[in-house]
This record gives C-alpha cells, structure tokens and sequence, in this order.
C-alpha cells in the first residue's frame, strides 16, 4: 500500500470517529447513464463506510461498487475524495471500473454543509457521489451513511 492509499483511507476511516451511525434505512440512489442513452435507478441503496472503503449496495444485495482508493482533504466541514480506485462487486465477481474522473463528497456533520463555489448543499451525514468512466459511461450517488465501521 503506498503512502498516497494510506492517507487516504485514514481520511475515510477517520469519519468513522465523527460520524454516529443511525438506524440503517437505505436511503441512497444511484443512477447509472450509459453512452447508447440507457439509464438505471437504484433506490434504496446501503452506504456504508468500512475500513477507509466507500460500499454503495443495492437493495436486493445483487450488486455493489467499491470505492477502495481515494485522494482525501476537507474543504470546510466536507471531506472531499477524488476516488482512483473502484470495482463492481456481483455474483461474487469484481470487475475494476474503469475511472476517468470522480468526486465523493462526505458530510460527517450534524447539519448540511454548502458545496465550495456552488448553492448545493450535503445534507448531514450524507454523501454525493460522481464518477465518469473512460467508456462515458455516468453514476452519481447520493443518500444518507447508513453505517461507518472503523477498523
């Protein structure tokens, strides 16, 4: 694990001493958009936080994408990730997604925190969520951390 991984996840392991998880209630959603135009929404979404990795489930368990690498730093109260690593877990295979670029945003706080330069917000203990793969293929995430298990 090199230097650069191993800040990183103690950044993300970090919000585990801020964050108190609630009562689970997978409230994410993902949406998936393809270059042929196709789109899915998955809602429901378990987002969990363990050991420095960011784990986006489906609500029918049949898939997750992993966030295992990410270049951490705050800007305020938000934690800002630049995710460089990431597969999609299903059927007991992984496939490594194949990033372009990404954004994770984590508000670990009590109240929503205002997104740097723009009139968005992050409600509290919540994430946003971009990534663009080198196929064009779009996802974006956003709900509520559903639990954080620090290592």
């Amino acid at each position: 694990m090199t230097l650069r991984s191993k800040i990183a996840a103690a950044s993300m392991a970090a919000v585990c001493c801020v964050l108190t998880p609630g009562t689970a209630s997978a409230t994410g959603t993902i949406n998936i958009q393809r270059t042929n135009g196709s789109k899915d929404t998955y809602r429901d979404v378990e987002i969990k936080i363990f050991s420095g990795s960011l784990f986006l489930t489906s609500d029918d368990g049949n898939g997750t994408i992993v966030v295992t690498q990410s270049a951490c730093s705050y800007q305020s109260q938000l934690m800002v990730c630049l995710p460089t690593a990431a597969a999609l877990v299903q059927q007991g295979e992984s496939d490594a997604l194949n990033i372009k670029t990404g954004t994770v945003y984590v508000n670990s706080t009590d109240t929503a925190q205002q997104l740097l330069r723009s009139s968005a917000k992050v409600p509290a203990h919540s994430i946003l969520f971009a990534l663009t793969l080198k196929d064009g293929t779009y996802i974006d995430v956003r709900g509520r951390i559903d639990e954080v298990i620090g290592q």
